[in-house]
């Protein structure tokens, strides 16, 4: 029998290799996207990076912008060698085209301005590398601050009275008439090749000043001679030395108080012609009214108050007492001494010389007042009060805006509103 040879059907090693090679060239496919990809999350990464950074940048710009509204104006700090104010903000009446201009170099060298625009340069050290939350010229991506405005007569024209101001104690809080203005903070901020653009409203928070009175005391007062107090609201460019009866054309038409107000206490007129004027009456010795802590009447914190006490302005008798005066025991004012904020006293205040001040005045001892005493503003009295001014003259006239305006201007802004453009 003959054996024959069988023939091969097919040869598979072809197949092999073709299989071989796809598996290959998928392999490589996803090597390629798994790097591409891997590449694309880099970029994605330090792009998200980057545009982080950038916001942080335009927040450290706010952040300068509103440590530089909370200063008291004026401010005096040496920056590179330079010394002048760094206190950003505008006085009443304020001005609606008000706008400042922080640049990025040394305040000393910031381009001139005109009109009602401030030009200043920032705060941040020279010696180091500043970051980029402004330019060093020109107008697009200066950080700004203007007041905020509304349109309210419809003719385009910012007028003094379309200024928005903010008052907690109003509804709504934001106005035209009472609290400081609302700022509006813009600034751009800037890192590697990424820009990030951020918008706030911000103002200064509002100061309660919750007095009784002209004079609000806690215990008895007497008065002698011919002082003059009242407690109707007054306007806070009253003319100083300015006395009732003579004050009406500076009477504000809201928020009046008693000229003098106790906690219980009869007020004694022991020789002299005392005026005394106020709304609903000129005097309250209800013993219902109670009698606040410094902090209570300001309305903020004890940390906050002492940390505003700890940063005084002055704490002996100098002239003027501008800011924020702290006498830590009993003092004596001999001499003539003009002044304005927050005068506080833990111990007995005498006054022998001429004293002119507005906003307000605390004692936690007693108060006598032989000397021109005049205060636009309140008298807070935890003690006795003798307004012996047989051989002078005292006027108190109550003025919430003084007590507002003069010690405001300490307090901290706060932000009512954030967005990115």
């Amino acid at each position: 029998m003959k054996v024959g040879i069988r023939p091969k059907v097919g040869d598979e090693s072809g197949s092999v290799l073709v299989v071989t090679l796809l598996i290959i060239f998928a392999v490589g496919v996803m090597g390629a996207t798994l790097a591409m990809l891997s590449a694309m999350d880099l970029r994605i990464s330090g792009n998200q990076r980057t545009t982080t950074q950038a916001l942080d940048v335009a927040e450290a710009g706010l952040s300068e912008a509103i440590h530089r509204l909370s200063l008291a104006n004026p401010t005096n700090a040496t920056i590179g060698g330079w010394t002048g104010n760094v206190a950003i903000g505008d006085n009443t009446p304020y001005d609606p085209n008000w706008e400042t201009r922080v640049y990025l170099m040394p305040p000393g060298s910031a381009p001139n301005a005109g009109g009602s625009i401030v030009t200043t340069g920032t705060i941040q050290d020279p010696s180091q590398t500043y970051l980029q939350y402004s330019v060093n010229s020109g107008t697009d991506d200066v950080l700004t601050i203007r007041h905020k405005w509304e349109d309210r007569n419809g003719d385009g024209v910012k007028d003094p009275n379309e200024v928005v101001r903010y008052d907690s104690e109003q509804i709504p809080p934001e106005n035209f008439a009472s609290g400081f203005p609302v700022e509006i903070v813009t600034v751009t901020g800037r890192f590697a090749q990424a820009n990030r653009t951020v918008e706030a409203e911000v103002t200064k928070r509002t100061l309660l000043a919750r007095t009784l009175g002209a004079i609000y005391i806690d215990k008895a007062i007497s008065f002698m001679g011919n002082p003059g107090i009242c407690g109707h609201n007054h306007n806070i460019n009253t003319p100083a030395g300015t006395k009732p009866f003579g004050c009406f054309g500076w009477h504000e038409a809201s928020a009046h108080l008693p000229g003098v107000a106790t906690t219980g206490d009869e007020i004694q007129v022991l020789g002299g012609a005392v005026d005394l004027a106020g709304d609903p009456t000129p005097t309250d010795t209800s013993s219902a009214n109670p009698f606040y802590t410094l902090s209570e009447l300001l309305g903020i914190s004890q940390p906050d108050l002492n940390q505003m006490l700890a940063n005084a302005d002055n704490t002996s008798p100098v002239n003027p007492l501008d800011g924020i005066t702290y006498f830590n025991g009993d003092e004596h004012i001999n001499s003539n001494t003009t002044g304005t904020g927050l005068l506080y006293c833990t111990g007995d205040l005498i006054v022998n010389g001429t004293l002119s001040f507005k906003g307000l005045i605390y004692v936690e001892g007693d108060v006598k007042v032989t000397g021109d005493c005049w205060v636009l503003g309140s008298v807070v009295v935890r003690g006795k009060s003798d307004f012996n001014t047989s051989a002078g003259n005292a006027g108190v006239l109550y003025s919430k805006e003084a007590i507002s305006n003069y010690i405001g201007q300490y307090m901290p802004m706060i932000i009512l509103s954030w967005r990115e453009l």
